[in-house]
């Protein structure tokens, strides 16, 4: 009987992300209420009352770790009492855009740029986002180009971003081997797999 588990997030990308994520364990898993909170400030003020909704339903919180120094202190500034057995709350280091790029092999082929660009240890990069558009920039494909990098200064990303990442979470994002690279996001997958 598969597991019931709510969702919440902070942007479309890592709704992409989890969605994929959860289609590793088959029919373990069951979504029924997904929260995207546009940002991590509305995870943030809500968390505890999340914490509280677990004793009904699992949770699964994804957020990122961000300027944060590290996830235990992001744990401790959020929550005001222990976490519930059921809430999965899980830190992209430090943005979950580090877990796309620790797929090397998947995401060069995509961006059609050589393997030999991309940073080996995404999760030390201070702002994975930044590390992703950048590489985009050496893309010879245009039409990828014109969807992820910004058109001005005043965006932060392209106009289709989400839509062209969610292409390749969902067509070419290798999980098992972005975990290599990735702690964070290893630890997430074990904690799915081992979760009852």
């Amino acid at each position: 009987m598969a597991i019931p588990i709510n969702l919440v997030y902070e942007d479309d990308l890592s709704e992409y992300v989890l969605a994929k994520l959860l289609s590793c364990f088959g029919d373990k898993y069951h979504t029924g209420h997904s929260y995207n909170g546009r940002g991590f400030g509305y995870i943030k003020s809500n968390i505890n009352g999340f914490n509280n909704a677990c004793k009904s339903i699992p949770f699964l919180v994804l957020t990122d770790l961000d300027n944060c120094p590290c996830p235990p202190q992001l744990i401790t500034t959020w929550f005001q009492h222990s976490m519930h057995a059921n809430m999965i709350f899980r830190i992209a280091v430090r943005e979950v855009e580090s877990w796309l790029l620790a797929d090397i092999e998947g995401l060069s082929d995509f961006l059609g740029i050589s393997p030999a660009n991309f940073p080996v240890e995404p999760e030390k990069e201070t702002d994975p986002k930044k590390t992703l558009i950048r590489l985009v920039k050496r893309s010879r494909k245009g039409k990828i180009k014109r969807d992820i990098i910004p058109i001005n200064d005043n965006a932060t990303i392209g106009p289709n971003y989400n839509g062209r990442l969610m292409q390749f979470v969902f067509e070419n994002w290798d999980i098992e081997r972005a975990m290599n690279r990735s702690i964070s996001l290893r630890k997430a997958y074990n904690k799915l797999k081992a979760f009852k």
